[in-house]
């Protein structure tokens, strides 16, 4: 039923889909998975067709047990319409946001273009989203067997300065600690689409700039472990540089690697495609170089200091399995998903299960990091 729902999707649905506006398209699947999701008939269903279990792709990890490696990347579902849902149709964790402590209606309009030949989406939300709060009031414990994560960032605003945007991230955290519906966090300190980046001199993405971010969060003693999303256009050095203060922190758990593509040169691109982009930055197949070599470098270089988790150009097994082997313990997918379909969730998980046994592994953990 996955390949033939594969088919029905690659062939017939998104063409009809893509004829549509993204943002459209996207709030439409949205309320669907929302409604879908309130019924057990219908998570049934779903997972009886798409989802895909086998015991070598499971990992307990920070205390949480993951069934399979593949989860739906922040930036997505960013109000928790989906969070019901998405285990159903085979993904093994998920995250809600990013969330800010105040609401944002995002950035004005479209939100999303679709580069089908560059094998991208061009992204400009800045956060949308309801607000911390109203977002974590809306949905009931996780009763699935998928952890659930939250990412947070600052509210998309002008500040008046570093400190005061600091102060906003810490009361996000501090909505959020209420909660007990969800399992990690991840901190946002890379998203290229905010407009508080254009008015600080001091951004989070820097060492003095993580460093003043970890000491306010390491004095709420979260009781969750914490992710942190990391920018892809940095040398070797200025991630080492970030590293080092990462690594002080003990409730720092691991990083993502990584967040949007901002450079227009990369030659992923199709050049006529990226010449009529609009405003905006880029998640898929534009990530994958970048990210892969930074999954590299840090597994090599900080061993088992971070669980790494990878995103950024994932439609395949092979690709999911490209960066298990680079270092990364999870892996997060977006466009994806868009381009090939959700059913693609449980035939990546089918076909990592095979390539798993093909090259003599019982579980996906004795995978991770071979090709350092």
């Amino acid at each position: 039923m996955r390949q033939a729902t594969q088919f029905l999707y690659i062939y017939f649905l998104k063409p009809i889909l893509f004829l549509f506006p993204a943002d459209s398209v996207h709030t439409f699947f949205l309320h669907t998975g929302h409604i879908l999701g309130k019924y057990s008939i219908f998570k049934k269903i779903l997972k009886s067709l798409w989802a895909y279990a086998d015991k070598s792709l499971e990992q307990n990890i920070c205390g949480l047990d993951f069934k399979n490696p593949i989860g739906l990347s922040a930036g997505f579902d960013y109000d928790g319409d989906l969070v019901e849902i998405l285990p159903s149709i085979g993904f093994g964790f998920n995250t809600v946001g990013t969330l800010t402590y105040e609401p944002y209606n995002g950035n004005p309009a479209p939100m999303l273009e679709r580069l089908p030949k560059s094998r991208a989406l061009l992204v400009n939300k800045g956060f949308k989203n309801n607000g911390v709060k109203s977002v974590l009031s809306s949905f009931s414990e996780n009763q699935s067997m998928a952890p659930r994560g939250v990412s947070i960032g600052s509210t998309n605003k002008p500040y008046t300065d570093f400190q005061e945007m600091l102060h906003d991230i810490e009361k996000g955290f501090r909505e959020a600690e209420n909660f007990d519906n969800f399992d990690y966090y991840e901190l946002n300190i890379s998203c290229p689409n905010l407009l508080n980046l254009q008015n600080l001199k001091e951004q989070l993405a820097s060492p003095t700039g993580l460093r003043q971010a970890l000491e306010i969060l390491a004095g709420l003693n979260l009781k969750r472990p914490v992710f942190i999303k990391m920018p892809l256009e940095r040398t070797e050095g200025e991630i080492n540089e970030m590293l080092d203060v990462a690594s002080e922190y003990y409730f720092i758990s691991g990083l993502i690697f990584s967040n949007l593509a901002k450079d227009r040169t990369n030659t992923a691109f199709d050049q006529n495609e990226i010449q009529n982009a609009g405003k905006g930055n880029f998640s898929g197949k534009p990530v994958t170089e970048k990210s892969n070599a930074m999954l590299h470098y840090v597994y090599k270089t900080f061993g088992k200091r971070f669980i790494l988790v990878g995103v950024g150009g994932v439609f395949t097994a092979e690709d999911a399995y490209k960066k298990i082997r680079l270092g990364a313990t999870l892996v997060q997918m977006i466009t994806g998903m868009v381009f090939m379909g959700p059913q693609q969730i449980g035939i990546i998980n089918k076909e990592l299960a095979e390539l798993l046994k093909r090259d003599g592994y019982k579980n996906i953990s004795e995978a991770i990091g071979t090709l350092n």
